[in-house]
């Protein structure tokens, strides 16, 4: 499946496009710091972008958090690319990446084609070593 692409403000607030990404095996993750359990899930993320980063692994994480600062201060600890989509639910994202909860997840190719979504998915670190052959 083709990508939808993205291009959010990252922390220094510079455009970050999701397909300036092609060439890696990318996880374009749906999140909200603002909820608690997702640092101990970012921690997680942390150890497997640690793996797999050197061989071309990416994460695009896209922040749907209301308030910015916050964002700002959450996401700016973390290694991998951090924007947020001020737009909340209203983004036109929300509704291209069918997202009905966060977090919702995607591993994208290096090709740029979505393969696939989180619930399609029983072992992460699985099928980021397949995509990474």
């Amino acid at each position: 499946t083709g990508l939808f692409d993205i291009k959010l403000p990252g922390v220094n607030g510079d455009s970050i496009a999701l397909s300036s990404l092609k060439g890696k095996v990318v996880l374009l993750d749906f999140t909200l710091y603002e909820d608690a359990k997702i640092s101990s899930r970012n921690i997680k993320l942390r150890e497997i972008y640690s793996k797999y980063r050197n061989r071309g692994f990416e994460i695009y994480q896209v922040s749907y958090d209301t308030r910015e600062h916050f964002w700002q201060q959450s996401a700016s600890n973390l290694p991998w690319t951090c924007v947020r989509d001020g737009e909340g639910a209203a983004s036109p994202n929300v509704t291209l990446y069918n997202i009905q909860t966060v977090p919702t997840f995607y591993l994208i190719n290096r090709e740029n084609e979505i393969v696939l979504r989180d619930n399609q998915i029983t072992d992460l670190e699985k099928e980021i070593e397949k995509l990474l052959k």
